[in-house]
């Protein structure tokens, strides 16, 4: 897989998956190139069936010639932009790392876990779910008991 495959391509194509290689989200992209996240996802799919990978990161490791090593993270967005579909845009910018966090992120983050990590935060909120019902429960049966 070569050169003549990433000149297939389509420039928008090439676009998005530079944006991927250098870690934004769809939505990020979407939002930069002016197009809705799910645009950028066809994109994306369509250019990584083409140069035969199954990874969007691959995809957009191939298209960037460069040889530097990738950055883990995406560089913030300015804090305003022009979208054609939306106007003026405030964008947010990456949680700082912190530390342990009870719960797992909402939405717009870009899902690379491990499938161990994945796990452990489903049952997390199994867990915290449960512990919500018994309490709801309890306070319930409580309260029958109290008012009977």
């Amino acid at each position: 897989m070569g050169h003549e495959m990433i000149s297939r391509l389509t420039d928008r194509q090439r676009d998005c998956l530079r944006l991927v290689a250098r870690g934004f989200t769809s939505k990020q992209i979407g939002r930069q190139l002016g197009i809705s996240h799910s645009t950028v996802d066809n994109h994306v799919l369509a250019a990584t069936q083409l140069l035969g990978v199954t990874d969007r990161r691959e995809a957009g490791r191939l298209v960037t010639t460069d040889g530097q090593e990738l950055p883990r993270q995406a560089r913030g967005l300015p804090k305003t932009e022009k979208s054609a579909i939306l106007g003026s845009l405030e964008v947010l910018h990456p949680p700082a790392p912190t530390s342990l966090k009870l719960l797992p992120p909402l939405g717009g983050e870009a899902n690379d876990q491990s499938l161990g990590r994945k796990t452990v935060q489903i049952l997390t909120i199994a867990f915290l779910s449960t512990v919500a019902v018994l309490s709801m429960a309890l306070l319930v049966s409580g309260a029958f008991r109290t008012f009977s």
